[in-house]
């Protein structure tokens, strides 16, 4: 064992959250100043680690969701025909475009930030950090619904995701809000020791990165996360130390093709290793486990 009991007790301390909180309202309230943005509807909220209360020592950003709701993509690919055919009968005309969207919460970040701080990214817009925040990106969205009914009577049903329309590359449909269910569930189930085993497994990979058993950037916070989302609850033991060695031995007993046939991603929509909009390869997903539990 390289690592101690100590550090694997230590690693389960999340970061601090004060940064990110103030960055969040900062943003908020960027965005509650444009006139222009007063005559939509939209809602804001955090997606990624902070969101998910995963989020480690010396993480240094936060991810911001801007949904425009009034209007929306429908996905009815999960609804019979004729559930289908009441849908688009009942469509209207989107009133602004993802585009449009962007542009006026990238001018409400100008007004409220300056030209200096704001910088525009292929799926997000970025704003840097000042004293006592993080950098953030703020991902401009319109909402997705995945729909899951559309009855003749009553009220349609639907999963709620964002889509994003990058400057370049296909739409990104993900579904953060489930992603966040989920893991205060799982978490519930494990008796809160399933988001502290996140944040192991994120700083023993920082040990691996810094060991050279593991190439930086190769092992993205959200993969490790659903990984461990999806070890069985009855491997989240009480000692911290003795909690990542099964965790970790869970995982490093699957095959390439267990992790692609079984893994689902944190919001339960996604296969990890199939449709992911991370597009995360199995086969790298074993190497970085196999140097996971070589650093452990």
């Amino acid at each position: 064992m390289t690592t101690t009991d100590a550090e694997r007790r230590n690693w389960t301390t999340p970061g601090t959250q004060d940064a990110a909180q103030n960055t969040y309202t900062s943003v908020k309230a960027a965005l509650d100043r444009s006139t222009a943005l007063r005559n939509l509807r939209w809602e804001v909220f955090l997606q990624g680690s902070y969101a998910n209360a995963t989020n480690t020592r010396g993480d240094s950003d936060v991810d911001v969701v801007v949904m425009l709701t009034s209007t929306m993509y429908p996905d009815v690919s999960r609804l019979l025909p004729a559930d289908q055919d009441r849908q688009q009968r009942g469509r209207r005309a989107g009133t602004t475009s993802a585009g449009r969207f962007r542009t006026l919460v990238h001018q409400a970040l100008i007004d409220y930030y300056g030209t200096d701080r704001v910088h525009p990214k292929n799926k997000c817009l970025r704003v840097d950090r000042t004293a006592g925040y993080v950098d953030a990106d703020v991902v401009p969205t319109l909402q997705h619904r995945l729909y899951t009914s559309y009855p003749a009577y009553g009220q349609p049903t639907w999963i709620e995701g964002v889509a994003i329309d990058p400057l370049h590359g296909p739409r990104v449909v993900n579904y953060p809000k489930e992603h966040i269910k989920n893991g205060r569930d799982k978490n519930k189930r494990c008796s809160e020791r399933y988001k502290p085993t996140v944040r192991q497994i994120k700083n023993l990979r920082k040990r691996a990165v810094a060991t050279g058993l593991l190439a930086d950037g190769i092992a993205p916070g959200y993969l490790l996360e659903c990984m461990t989302y999806n070890v069985p609850d009855t491997y989240f033991l009480t000692d911290d130390s003795a909690r990542l060695s099964a965790v970790l031995a869970w995982l490093n007993n699957l095959s390439i093709v267990d992790l692609t046939n079984t893994f689902k991603s944190g919001d339960e929509v996604h296969r990890l290793f199939v449709n992911d909009p991370g597009h995360h390869d199995a086969a790298t997903a074993s190497q970085i486990l196999a140097a996971l539990w070589r650093t452990l």
